[in-house]
């Protein structure tokens, strides 16, 4: 007996392989980790041109800004001040989000099993938003740090050259960038802030050799250009009712609405600093090339926002009880030994006068700005560029660009250039006698010594309490 044949058992080949095809075959799942970190690999034998696109924009683009970014290093901050640069950042940073959300739900198109597509689409998506947080926060941040670089510095190099005195008076001056870096305080007993810190930083434009000369603050007699407001104002040098001490004289400028009128050159300066510039630059005989004010809130909240400073004292310091612009009442003394502050701290030291004279005053000034400037690097400006920004926005005033300020905090940083920390106080000079003449020639000496890799010899100065 033949049995019977069974149709389903026994089948041509063709229809064997006919009816295989006819059963659904899930494609695999492509990587998740290859998808978000590749995007457009996966889609690249379906749509090559979709996947090399995707690829540029998630892959080769970033890599070149990294590098980039990693070539510049050691000026991030000035490299990303430059809007060009921050927008082509910011756009290619929008292209590697996107490229990779878009690879996402391309590739998980492809997937025939559902459970499998709604997991590379759901997780693969929140790992895309996961990078795109950091990225966007770094954006965002940048184009901050960017806002106040806009709002702070200048754009022209010429924008604080307000006084250049003539070439028999300062024959110097093209081999030197002066920059006036002033302290100011603010009291309600006063007229309005005075400048009771005043270094001038000048540095050879060959060869990087700087000095750092402090101005008294008592100075008195200060000169002005024939025929200025001041000058016709003050015939026989600055001298007003409180003595005509240098410090006061922003005061008394930005007070006097002629004096105000006169001096002030909106979007630059206050008048109050036009007319010390001014007055210094034609006393001193030297061109002052540029600014910058920092009132004593801005020097607490910059020191604090680097972190502080370690300074060595040789003797124990009285301090101040409480200053403007405080975070705390300060112990009565800090020191001997390294001493650790913080910027209330810092500016009890720079601030301190029961201990010593005011020449001492001016030599802690200095120590401090030369501390500042060996201990935070410009790659730490970056790092610290939140806080920085909150602590410069409305207490810094500059007439330089942000290239000219990195250039001189590099100067002050590199430790292989020697540069000078010099009063013009006795026996060097004697602020209250008024002899402009000896102390032009003082500042010349100065210069000269830089120019020519000298050393300028200070004579042995002994400070009266």
């Amino acid at each position: 007996m033949i049995p019977p044949i069974d149709d389903d058992a026994v089948l041509p080949p063709a229809a064997a392989v006919e009816q295989q095809a006819a059963v659904p075959v899930a494609s695999p799942s492509p990587g998740m980790l290859g998808v978000v970190a590749l995007p457009g690999l996966a889609l690249w034998r379906r749509w090559p041109i979709v996947g090399a696109l995707l690829m540029i924009a998630g892959v080769m683009a970033p890599a070149f800004v990294v590098l980039m970014l990693l070539q510049h290093r050691d000026d991030l901050v000035g490299l990303l001040s430059r809007g060009n640069v921050l927008r082509g950042v910011a756009l290619v940073a929008l292209g590697a989000i996107f490229s990779r959300l878009i690879a996402v739900w391309l590739t998980a198109d492809r997937v025939r099993d559902p459970v499998a597509q709604r997991k590379l689409q759901l997780w693969g998506s929140a790992m895309v938003v996961v990078l795109a947080i950091p990225t966007a926060m770094s954006v965002w941040l940048l184009s901050q740090a960017q806002g106040v670089i806009e709002q702070v510095f200048q754009d022209s190099p010429e924008a604080g050259n307000v006084v250049t005195v003539a070439p028999h008076i300062d024959p110097l001056a093209g081999q030197f960038h002066t920059v006036l870096l002033m302290g100011s305080d603010e009291g309600d007993d006063r007229l309005g802030l005075r400048t009771d810190s005043m270094i001038l930083a000048m540095v050879n434009e060959a060869t990087g050799r700087t000095a750092l000369v402090s101005v008294p603050r008592n100075l008195v007699g200060l000169q002005f250009p024939p025929g200025s407001a001041l000058a016709e104002r003050y015939p026989a040098g600055y001298d007003d009712e409180e003595g005509g001490l240098v410090n006061a004289l922003y005061g008394v400028v930005e007070n006097d609405e002629e004096l105000q009128a006169e001096y002030e050159l909106p979007g630059l300066m206050d008048a109050g600093v036009h007319a010390l510039i001014e007055g210094l630059s034609y006393s001193l005989g030297v061109t002052i090339d540029d600014y910058a004010l920092v009132n004593s809130c801005g020097f607490v909240k910059v020191v604090d926002a680097i972190g502080g400073i370690t300074i060595h004292l040789d003797k124990e310091l009285p301090m101040p009880a409480m200053l403007r612009c405080s975070n705390y009442r300060l112990t009565p003394t800090i020191g001997p030994g390294d001493t650790f502050m913080d910027g209330t701290k810092a500016l009890g030291y720079v601030r301190s006068r029961t201990a010593d004279s005011d020449y001492q005053r001016m030599e802690r000034q200095r120590i401090l700005l030369e501390t500042i400037a060996n201990e935070v690097g410009i790659g730490d400006l970056l790092l610290h560029f939140g806080d920085l920004r909150d602590a410069i926005e409305g207490n810094v005033e500059t007439s330089m660009t942000w290239d000219e300020a990195r250039t001189l905090l590099a100067t002050l940083e590199n430790h292989e250039q020697e540069f000078q920390s010099i009063g013009l106080v006795p026996p060097l000079v004697e602020p209250g006698e008024e002899d402009w003449v000896q102390v032009k020639e003082v500042l010349l000496e100065i210069r000269q010594a830089l120019a020519d890799g000298e050393v300028f010899v200070v004579p042995t100065t002994t400070y009266a309490p």
